[in-house]
């Protein structure tokens, strides 16, 4: 392992500690089970379950602090992460919105073996596994965002980066099925063989927004929570078209905060810094509790270039997601139209290129009984999370390890 992924892990498994030392609580889980909103993890027990993964062997990296200092971790498996990439600070070229392909850096797998030498950009029409295609057939059409296309030589990026999924949950923090779907999904790819790929994910992009919903669960309280510590929402302040707004959010406002600029959050400034250099050709956000599978774009009513290859994939996941099958559509026909911009699966697939769907895990099931109708977080939680998240898990593996549709 690289001396600066070594440092970052240290310095990821003693921020976690320290975090577990402040947070370590009563189980949350009894008490909510005891009120009918199912054995959900409290922070400190989600902690919990990231220390244990980081003893099976995951990579454990501090990747930045949230507005209140709560440690910002990201979970590694499979190949290592790119040397230099330890230190949780902004890279412009990050934030910036220049569409360029992704800047040059190096890995290996965990065993000492070199990361797969091609890259298959969301799109791409030639085999991404062909070794005689190199990465220097890679390169982004210019003067267009979106997915890389295989053209002639010039491309960039070195052989050996490899492949990386990223899977992001807790922006949201009422949506904790997703984080439970998030850690059973990382528990199952911990256990296998990913063949050169790398997971990056972080499960919990929002602690301060998760804390403050534990302590109103804890403390009786019913509210409505969706931003971090300054009231942004997360999932509108990346630099997709960002504030951007159709006629209806023009006619009645905005109805939650994107921030003061693009990444002006401390949460979304460390995502895009981690990811600057990483080759990402796969992108799984999880959400609730729509029942259905997502796709670019929200921002603009404009069909993504490869809008069939997304539609295949979110078909194939909502198939397979539950016994009665999700929907399966663009974000911006899921939302009505209304335009929704700031969003992470626009960046990942504007900015890196990747297949992107987000998941809205569950339908929700707030039942008759009035406490549930009344409390926020059974709006978007349902009671029994084991009959969700393992058969999600299932549905979205295959395109977590970079299977094709």
């Amino acid at each position: 392992m690289p001396k600066s992924d070594q440092g970052s892990e240290e310095q990821g498994r003693a921020a976690l500690r320290a975090a577990l030392f402040v947070h370590r609580r009563a189980p949350l889980s009894r008490l909510l089970a005891r009120r009918g909103l199912g054995p959900y993890r409290g922070y400190g027990e989600l902690l919990e379950a990231l220390d244990r993964l980081a003893d099976r062997g995951a990579q454990l990296s501090l990747i930045g602090r949230s507005v209140r200092g709560e440690p910002l971790l990201a979970v590694q498996l499979g190949a290592a992460a790119p040397a230099g990439h330890h230190q949780a600070r902004a890279d412009p070229s990050a934030l910036s919105g220049q569409r360029g392909g992704t800047s040059r850096g190096g890995g290996s797998s965990l065993n000492g073996a070199p990361g797969p030498g091609a890259h298959h950009g969301a799109g791409a029409t030639a085999d991404a596994d062909d070794p005689a295609l190199g990465d220097a057939a890679l390169v982004r059409p210019p003067g267009r965002a979106g997915p890389l296309d295989r053209r002639g030589p010039g491309g960039a990026g070195p052989r050996e980066r490899a492949r990386t999924t990223v899977i992001l949950s807790g922006i949201h923090p009422l949506e904790w099925i997703g984080v439970e779907t998030h850690l059973a999904l990382l528990e199952r790819l911990a256990a296998e063989d990913l063949g050169g790929r790398s997971i990056f994910a972080v499960p919990i992009v929002n602690p301060d927004g998760l804390l403050r919903v534990e302590m109103n669960l804890r403390a009786g309280r019913r509210r409505y929570v969706r931003g971090n510590a300054r009231g942004v929402d997360l999932n509108r302040n990346f630099d997709a078209g960002w504030y951007e707004r159709g006629l209806v959010q023009r006619l009645v406002g905005l109805v939650s905060s994107p921030g003061s600029r693009p990444a002006s959050e401390p949460e979304v400034e460390a995502i895009a810094h981690a990811l600057s250099s990483r080759r990402i050709d796969r992108a799984l956000s999880l959400h609730s509790a729509g029942g259905a599978v997502l796709y670019p774009p929200a921002h603009s009513l404009w069909p993504v270039a490869d809008a069939a290859e997304h539609r295949a994939f979110a078909l194939r996941v909502a198939r397979a997601a539950d016994r009665r099958p999700y929907r399966a559509m663009s974000y911006v026909r899921f939302a009505w139209g209304i335009r929704k911009a700031g969003l992470e699966i626009d960046w990942l697939h504007d900015r890196h290129g990747a297949l992107s769907l987000l998941v809205e895990c569950s339908r929700g099931e707030l039942g008759l009984r009035p406490s549930r109708l009344v409390e926020p977080f059974a709006w978007f939680n349902p009671r029994k999370p084991d009959d969700a998240a393992p058969q999600l898990v299932e549905a979205v593996l295959p395109f977590v390890r970079g299977a094709r549709a």
